[in-house]
């Protein structure tokens, strides 16, 4: 049984795959594979409710995991490749308000459960305001999140871009159904703000599909938890440290101690392209008494088929105002 995070370095908590009953249902039409929702709440009134103190103590969303079923494979199963005693901490990046830096930005929501806190990228799109995040970041507590605002290069106190506020959120339907993490991605379309389009402002990444598994990533996120603040941006720069056990797709695995927050942060491959996103990692499971292999790590979903659907369902959408 999954539990709240307990230990200072992870992003999620000990958990890998959800329930794996939808495994058995057939691809339906791309309709039938991704779910939306409307988001009605308007740019002032999303900003208004994002107060200083809301906003310094909205949680890391990673705590939304908690309650998911480990998988029935063996650790040494579970722990996957890579190179014994690899280890990639993150970095400061400096200069938050530079091209491609300011594509990050940091996202605060709010569920049933309370306020959170998550990364996001913007990506490139014909509509000129998506924003790829981990579908754990849009949708939890069984409904779609409110209140959700994106502030991109954000550094500090720093806000250079101003907050834009989100007019769609999307996710895989099999992330909204079971939880299933293979699919743990969302998709934010954003508001104009000022009679400008996220995209125009800042700038996006590019977002690849079904590529290789042996690829280098640089992992952007806001971790919040010890030893990190949540205010500022970090990079995690690895080599893919194989996969995660269970059904295929398996989530990819990379070193990189970034911890709560941190989720949802975009994966960028050739320097250039999104092609997977911050989704989890594990607790040790005795972390007192014995070594922790699988520490510094966290996992996030293969960007295959059914993410290129969600993407391309969410392209063209246009956002109110």
């Amino acid at each position: 049984m999954v539990h709240a995070i307990g230990h200072p370095r992870r992003i999620g908590v000990g958990v890998v795959v959800a329930a794996v009953a939808a495994l058995a249902a057939p691809a339906g039409a791309e309709a039938d594979d991704v779910v939306s929702r409307q988001v009605t709440s308007g740019s002032s009134e999303v900003r208004g409710y994002w107060t200083p103190a809301r906003m310094a103590g909205a949680r890391p969303a990673s705590e939304l995991l908690a309650g998911l079923s480990l998988p029935a494979e063996p650790v040494g199963a579970v722990l996957g490749g890579g190179e014994p005693g690899a280890r990639s901490a993150a970095q400061p990046v400096t200069n938050t308000r530079a091209y491609p830096a300011r594509t990050h930005g940091k996202v605060f929501f709010h569920l049933p459960s309370g306020d959170y806190v998550c990364s996001g990228t913007v990506v490139r799109a014909r509509n000129k305001r998506l924003v790829a995040t981990a579908g754990h970041c849009v949708f939890g507590d069984g409904t779609f999140a409110d209140h959700w605002m994106f502030v991109p290069g954000k550094g500090g106190s720093s806000e250079p871009f101003g907050r834009w506020v989100a007019a769609r959120l999307a996710a895989p339907r099999r992330w909204q159904a079971s939880e299933d993490l293979r699919y743990d991605v969302g998709m934010a379309t954003m508001r104009k703000r000022n009679g400008r389009r996220l995209q125009k402002v800042v700038g996006a990444r590019g977002i690849a599909f079904n590529q290789g598994r042996n690829l280098h990533f640089d992992a952007f996120g806001y971790p919040a938890l010890p030893p990190f603040g949540g205010a500022r941006l970090y990079r995690c720069s690895s080599k893919a440290q194989g996969t995660d056990s269970g059904p295929s797709p398996a989530a990819t695995r990379i070193d990189c101690d970034m911890t709560g927050g941190a989720s949802g942060g975009g994966w960028i491959i050739g320097h250039r392209r999104v092609n997977s996103v911050t989704s989890y990692g594990y607790d040790p499971l005795c972390p007192a008494l014995c070594p922790d292999p699988d520490g510094e790590k966290l996992y996030g979903p293969y960007f295959g088929a059914t993410i290129e659907k969600l993407y391309r369902s969410q392209r063209r959408k246009a956002g109110a105002g």
